[in-house]
């Protein structure tokens, strides 16, 4: 405790164990302890002594056994309601100082300045490296520090989606700033209304607090979920943490911590909450894009992995269900009309990246195949030159002159076969250049629905041979009509940024067939990858106009 800052171990949580260890009831509760030392003085005792009224905030007096032990109900009770017992905790201080000054017995002062951290249980080192004294953390207001996060960012990225997936993506119309006061800010009702909702009870919301030498800006947030079917009703704390937040784009961290589920040591729940300005609106009105993803953090290893990844995915699935129903009700989620009324603007940015056919010639032919056809081509012309004339003989006349030997032999097929495969590497090139996105750019003609497709890019397509690329290219076919998208060479990951046309139907189209092509020349089938089908008929008549 001497050793201590301000001679204070902090308020700490220490669970009571029976003296025989035989004892059935294990469980008999905690006490809170703020033990700390100061110096007597004539004064104090004085004052002590001269005002028998006087509160126990201001003189020491004994704490009765219902202020110092608690149940783990009381645990959970509000931080106010531990602020307010403080006043109450430092008069049991004041008595232990006294009977220190008191007694000068060295067992007595031995076993009780002997508290040792590392003899405490795990939980109980927690709860002592969560409470930091006042010094190391401000409490800001929420409007302060988003100002100072804003003046302090440095312009780093927004972080991408945490691996675990995606539970809300979607633009609202609002502005981000105020979208993040409304999810985030200490004055909003929201949380408690989604708590509501949810079924949970007792919630806590702590202050914004700057940590760390004001680098990190976090705040603790505690409650008691709801029971379900198989987990009884349980204690969850969040620890909220701003990764970013410069006016315009924001990004929090949330660490929920459920140690009383099963196996609820072993693993964190991380929710990461992006919320970055939204796409441009016909009104123009400012609009925000929320995106929270989420992942299981596993502390250490457990036979339960999968089941509880499975089981938090599915409790996480119909949480934010019912968090996208609540957010809807305080701000209007954007319309996808209202996003298709901008397809013009949207298609003119998707424009192919220019390359020259000389670079992309080059790219095509760099390959193991060309180079060592083209080296033996020309060791063979030298060789040619170099040599004299041979005699005729054998069967060989005027014009043909076979090979003299085995060797000579090989030789020839060896050429034959490189050349054959590298008059059909060019000519697959040259047709896929004639396929340069002939239907790229055509515009329809006619009156009635239209159809317009916009191809952009393709991720990890699949490989018929060794080299792991391929040529793909796409087919689209809707009412007996088909478009084709160029080739592009050695791609397994392609970009086209292509837009196609569809000539105008006097019906509304039914189907569109979509079907990935390998490229492998002129005279040889094209290999499938792939398909897919888009039903138009899933959808009413009424909302296929302007469908984006």
């Amino acid at each position: 405790v001497f050793d201590a800052p301000q001679k204070s171990l902090g308020t700490v949580w220490y669970p009571l164990h029976p003296k025989n260890n035989r004892s059935k009831n294990k469980d008999l509760g905690e006490v809170l302890l703020n033990i700390y030392f100061q110096q007597k003085s004539s004064s104090m005792d004085m004052s002590c002594n001269g005002d028998n009224a006087s509160s126990s905030s201001t003189c020491p007096s004994p704490l009765r056994l219902e202020d110092s032990v608690s149940s783990k109900e009381e645990k959970d009770k509000s931080f106010k309601e531990e602020k307010e017992k403080s006043l109450s905790q430092k008069s049991l201080a004041g008595r232990i100082a006294q009977i220190f000054n008191k007694n000068s017995d060295t067992a007595v002062a031995s076993s009780t300045a002997g508290i040792d951290l590392t003899e405490m249980p795990e939980n109980s080192k927690a709860d002592v490296a969560d409470e930091k004294p006042d010094d190391q953390s401000s409490s800001v207001s929420f409007e302060e520090a988003m100002k100072t996060m804003e003046s302090k960012d440095q312009g780093s990225e927004i972080p991408s989606n945490l691996p675990g997936g995606v539970l809300v993506d979607q633009p609202y119309v609002v502005s981000p700033a105020e979208l993040n006061s409304l999810l985030f800010s200490s004055d909003s009702s929201f949380p408690k209304s989604l708590a509501e909702m949810q079924g949970s009870k007792d919630p806590q919301l702590g202050p914004w607090k700057f940590e760390d030498g004001d680098s990190s800006l976090k705040r603790v947030y505690t409650y008691i979920k709801a029971p379900t079917k198989i987990i009884k009703a349980t204690k969850a704390t969040e620890e909220q943490t701003y990764l970013r937040a410069d006016g315009k784009s924001f990004a929090v961290l949330v660490v929920v911590s459920t140690p009383d589920v099963p196996y609820g040591s072993t693993f964190k729940t991380e929710l990461l909450y992006c919320i970055t300005p939204g796409p441009e609106l016909p009104s123009g009105e400012q609009s925000a894009h929320l995106v929270i993803s989420w992942r299981m953090n596993f502390l250490q290893s457990t036979m339960m992995k999968g089941m509880i990844e499975n089981g938090a995915r599915q409790g996480l699935k119909e949480g934010f269900e019912q968090f996208t129903t609540l957010l809807t009700q305080s701000v209007k989620p954007v319309d996808s009309k209202d996003i298709g009324l901008n397809k013009e603007q949207i298609l003119g940015s998707l424009q192919a990246e220019p390359k020259s056919d000389w670079k992309l010639a080059f790219q095509y032919f760099a390959n193991f195949t060309v180079v060592s056809t083209v080296f033996m081509a020309l060791y063979v012309i030298v060789h040619i030159w170099l040599a004299a004339p041979s005699t005729i003989q054998g069967l060989e006349f005027v014009g043909l002159d076979l090979p003299d030997s085995i060797g000579e032999f090989i030789v020839c097929g060896v050429l034959v076969l490189q050349g054959e495969r590298l008059l059909q590497i060019i000519s697959r090139f040259m047709h896929a250049r004639a396929q340069k996105g002939s239907d790229h750019g055509v515009k329809a003609q006619g009156n009635g629905w239209l159809l317009t497709v916009a191809l952009i890019e393709g991720s990890n397509l699949a490989t018929v041979d060794s080299s792991g690329y391929c040529d793909p290219y796409v087919v689209f076919t809707c009412n007996g009509k088909s478009r084709t998208s160029s080739i592009k060479f050695q791609k397994s990951s392609p970009q086209w940024n292509e837009i196609f046309e569809f000539d105008a139907m006097e019906e509304p189209p039914s189907v569109l067939d979509i079907e990935v092509f390998d490229f492998d020349g002129l005279f040889d089938e094209a290999t499938s990858l792939g398909q897919a089908e888009i039903n138009f008929l899933k959808s009413n008549i009424s909302d296929l106009a302007d469908v984006w």
